[in-house]
């Protein structure tokens, strides 16, 4: 990879497929959310499965299945997810567990499951943007039985099986007063706005918005999981967030992702961001000289 990223344009299971086992050092993502955010209108987009028990856990075993394999021995994956409220529309109520159901995907796989971290939300920016009457003013004073809190994200942590060889113990990527804080069980200081432009990366087909994960989060599994150098994997790269971190702080990219305009302003985004690497080097070698 001599320019320090790879992106293709394809459906990540049928790519995987095509990869060599134990390729990656970090894999950093979102999967698209099942029955809540439609990306595209391909019947391989698992953003368009609307049954839990059926399409989307189908997509989602094959899915992990692929990348189980891709992650080095001792090496960690981190899955961006949430839980998801059952559709009002087919009379449904109550949520989703899909943390528990990609937990449950990804110890079939063989991932070993070890932590995960609560990312907070605000409930009344959730409440308009989602106008949950569960969250909303109106649901508090009519019924109570039928309120609940916001839905926070969750950063699931697995590990490959088997022994890292190369420990994760660069020298001044984290000092112990991140670790301290770094270390409690929920993240309450992320920026739910601190995200790439999406503007750039939306379609005439799209039904719902995209959601990038918050670079905040991102840097923090890059420099907790990886070394500078190393390669880092996101099968569902969307806008190239995960990738644009990774090339800022010192990393290597793999990315796929299926959409067309997504891929296109993933495009400019790591391509800034590996612009940017490149002054800082010319910057520091200026100034060894």
């Amino acid at each position: 990879m001599p320019n320090k990223w790879t992106l293709v344009n394809e459906d990540c299971i049928e790519h995987m497929s095509t990869l060599p086992d134990a390729m990656f050092d970090l894999a950093v993502f979102s999967p698209p959310f099942p029955a809540m955010y439609a990306y595209t209108d391909q019947c391989c987009d698992i953003g368009n499965s609307e049954s839990f028990a059926g399409d989307a856990k189908l997509h989602l075993a094959f899915f992990y299945n692929q990348i189980a394999r891709l992650i080095k021995p001792g090496r960690v994956m981190v899955v961006h997810c949430m839980q998801i409220p059952r559709m009002k529309r087919c009379g449904e109520v109550g949520l989703h567990d899909f943390r528990g159901l990609n937990i449950r995907l990804g110890e079939r796989a063989g991932l070993v499951y070890e932590y995960d971290w609560a990312v907070r939300k605000n409930p009344q920016a959730q409440a308009i943007r989602t106008r949950s009457r569960e969250l909303q003013f109106v649901g508090l004073e009519s019924d109570r039985a039928k309120t609940r809190g916001c839905l926070h994200d969750y950063l699931i942590k697995f590990r490959a099986p088997g022994e890292n060889a190369v420990p994760i113990n660069a020298k001044n990527e984290i000092s112990r007063n991140d670790w301290i804080k770094w270390a409690e069980g929920t993240w309450m200081d992320i920026r739910e706005t601190d995200t790439l432009n999406v503007k750039d990366g939306r379609g005439d087909d799209d039904t719902k918005h995209i959601c990038p994960l918050q670079l905040g989060v991102i840097r923090r599994i890059v420099k907790l999981f990886s070394n500078p150098g190393e390669l880092v994997f996101s099968p569902f790269a969307g806008i190239g967030s995960e990738g644009y971190v990774s090339l800022k702080e010192g990393r290597q990219f793999y990315g796929c992702e299926i959409k067309p305009e997504y891929v296109r302003a993933a495009e400019m985004n790591l391509q800034k961001a590996a612009a940017r690497d490149e002054e800082q080097l010319g910057l520091f070698a200026g100034m060894e000289a």
